[in-house]
């Protein structure tokens, strides 16, 4: 059953710095010593679902040199295995120093967009007018803006949704659901992302949530707002790792979905399209 992962993160702790994870104690999760390893493209491998490709997120392999993630990338993983690559750029810097960064990384390989984690009270720097300088930078690349913040946060979602109608170029994926929970009412924000093409959603992060929807309802959450093809189902691997294994997440995808034409769609065609065509 072939799959294309679009949310999942690699490692080689001898030669990255992931200092997020290897400094002090490390992030406050559990299991984080299955997380704490090296990861690579060979340990997805299992004989119910096959990796066709995938989209590879930042993980802090070198901030200060976000392209040597990419070139690590490119040089570990089976040459027959497509990938696409979201590098990291801080999305609220001086608009001349962003364009700087972001001519470097246009050259490396595999490289289609960039991610700024703006979690908690970071969602702050999406309101910035450099933000927005910025975001129409990547547009004018035809770049991707992987937007990772909880949609809890209306000030966020509305400056998202005004820049992603004055630049139709750029792709906007939120990742791992907003963080959707059963705390707040996510109505308003849902109802003013799901207008506008350009604009896709990710089910994924659950191991995130502490107060998570049921699976099943949040997928249906999201169909509703979304409709089938701009929703993908994503792993977020090795991070999955604090709740569930590689193999158990993609088959609790599978277990929500009846439908063969819609878990084509989720688990592969609409990812195809968003990343790779």
């Amino acid at each position: 059953m072939q799959i294309i992962d679009p949310h999942l993160h690699f490692f080689d702790l001898s030669l990255g710095q992931y200092h997020w994870l290897t400094q002090g104690s490390g992030p406050s999760w559990p299991n984080l010593d299955k997380i704490k390893q090296n990861h690579h493209y060979a340990d997805l491998a299992n004989t119910e679902f096959s990796v066709h490709s995938f989209l590879h997120l930042e993980a802090g392999f070198n901030n200060a040199e976000p392209s040597s993630e990419l070139e690590w990338l490119a040089s570990s993983t089976p040459e027959h295995i497509p990938f696409k690559a979201i590098s990291y750029i801080q999305i609220d810097s001086e608009p001349d120093a962003f364009e700087q960064q972001l001519t470097e990384l246009l050259t490396a390989p595999n490289f289609i967009g960039i991610r700024d984690i703006t979690e908690g009270q970071e969602y702050l720097r999406l309101l910035s007018d450099n933000t927005k300088t910025n975001l129409n930078t990547l547009a004018e690349h035809s770049l991707i803006f992987e937007a990772q913040f909880e949609l809890c946060h209306l000030e966020a979602v509305k400056k998202l949704v005004e820049t992603a109608k004055l630049y139709p170029n750029l792709k906007i994926v939120l990742n791992h659901a907003g963080f959707i929970d059963n705390q707040h009412d996510y109505t308003e924000a849902l109802l003013l992302l799901s207008k506008l093409n350009n604009i896709y959603i990710k089910f994924s992060g659950q191991e995130h949530c502490a107060n998570a929807l049921e699976s099943s309802a949040k997928l249906k959450l999201l169909l509703e707002y979304f409709g089938e093809n701009r929703v993908m189902f994503a792993s977020n691997y090795p991070v999955c790792l604090m709740r569930e294994s590689y193999l158990k997440v993609w088959q609790g995808y599978k277990q929500l979905v009846n439908d063969s034409g819609l878990w084509h769609k989720l688990s592969f065609a609409n990812a195809q399209r968003c990343y790779f065509d």
